[in-house]
């Protein structure tokens, strides 16, 4: 029932409310594999006076851009079809996936198909699981999109820190294009920089002021002398964030860095919870439900005008509307507006049936 993205898309969390668009934009090439990125732009800036690296998301400035890359292919001898992508409004209000590229306009070759061959990946001494070769060569016999490039990156550098190579930098490349028919083939080239094969020299976490002298070792997956790893907390991390969400600090920071050594390749792992400010909820508005509808969500809610402010109240909600009859098809977007000053909130649930597509221009 919550209103989640996928995190392919580089999004994360539950859509807020709609903010201004942008009066201009990065702009991205997703399949331009005779030329770099940095290749492309140059070209582009030589053709189209006054041209910068951001454009307005208009049909006339893309259209400026579209048109030069038709006559850059054509004089490779190819005839293209190029579709233009805006992002969706909600891509300027959620915090991005670390790694995601910002928000673009994105250019793509719909014809000819640009594909990828094979995935050729490193040599490296991790074996990898299951899923992740999966997502590997699904990628095979399928269009290349550079824009994914950093989902590939993250999964490979996410798999081996948790092998203990912390500092394990991935990189992906394309071939040269080669033609077979009417498509144009590459394989990805996947390079790796593992650098050291980090240890574990010390584990402490330290839960704040609501958890304070409390043992929280049991939480540990990993301990002293093991191999060092993405996670070796397990869910303390979340535990602790509920913890502090249910009591009004929503703000709540949670560090769990390490500090390497690298002459040793050792790790030092200390968690610490910065706990921010103490909340309480000033106003609470439900848009777009009848009046039965809006007193069931209330009474579900269980937060009321005045009390500490649970940011873990709205998943529970978003559960607990699925098994009732009366929001049956029916989901919610939230936006929080903190006023840190006061140490309030401002909340209001946008509620819609669910299904209704995301607004996405095309040209």
């Amino acid at each position: 029932m919550f209103a989640l993205l996928l995190s392919a898309t580089g999004y994360s969390q539950a859509m807020p409310s709609q903010t201004a668009y942008p009066k201009l934009l990065p702009y991205s090439f997703s399949n331009f594999v005779w030329w770099s990125d940095d290749e492309l732009r140059t070209a582009l800036k030589r053709r189209i006076p006054g041209l910068q690296d951001e454009i307005a998301p208009t049909l006339s400035e893309e259209q400026k851009v579209r048109r030069v890359l038709i006559a850059l292919l054509a004089e490779k001898g190819i005839r293209a079809d190029i579709q233009i992508q805006d992002p969706p409004q909600y891509a300027f209000t959620l915090p991005r996936v670390p790694g995601a590229p910002a928000p673009s306009i994105s250019f793509k070759i719909t014809s000819p198909q640009v594909l990828v061959n094979e995935v050729i990946p490193p040599l490296i001494p991790v074996d990898l699981p299951e899923t992740l070769q999966h997502s590997l060569h699904n990628r095979e016999k399928r269009e290349y999109a550079s824009g994914t490039h950093w989902l590939l990156q993250s999964e490979m550098e996410n798999e081996l820190q948790g092998h203990g190579y912390l500092d394990a930098n991935v990189t992906v490349e394309h071939s040269p294009p080669v033609r077979e028919a009417n498509t144009y083939n590459v394989d990805l080239l996947i390079s790796v920089h593992l650098g050291p094969q980090y240890h574990i020299a010390e584990i402490t976490a330290d839960g704040g002021p609501l958890l304070q002298g409390r043992d929280l070792s049991s939480f540990y997956t990993r301990k002293v002398g093991d191999t060092a790893g993405s996670n070796p907390f397990g869910r303390l991390a979340g535990e602790i964030r509920a913890v502090y969400w249910q009591t009004g600090y929503s703000d709540v920071e949670i560090n769990a860095s390490p500090v390497l050594d690298r002459a040793s390749a050792n790790a030092a792992y200390h968690l610490t919870v910065n706990p921010g400010v103490l909340y309480h909820l000033r106003t609470l508005a439900i848009r777009n439900l009848t009046p039965d509808q809006e007193s069931r969500v209330r009474e579900l809610l269980d937060m009321h005008v005045g009390d500490v402010f649970d940011e873990s109240a709205l998943s529970k909600l978003s559960t607990k509307l699925e098994t009732d009859s009366l929001m049956k098809g029916l989901s919610f977007t939230f936006s929080p507006r903190k006023d840190r000053q006061d140490a309030t909130v401002d909340l209001t649930l946008d509620f819609f049936k669910t299904g209704t597509p995301a607004s996405v221009s095309v040209r």
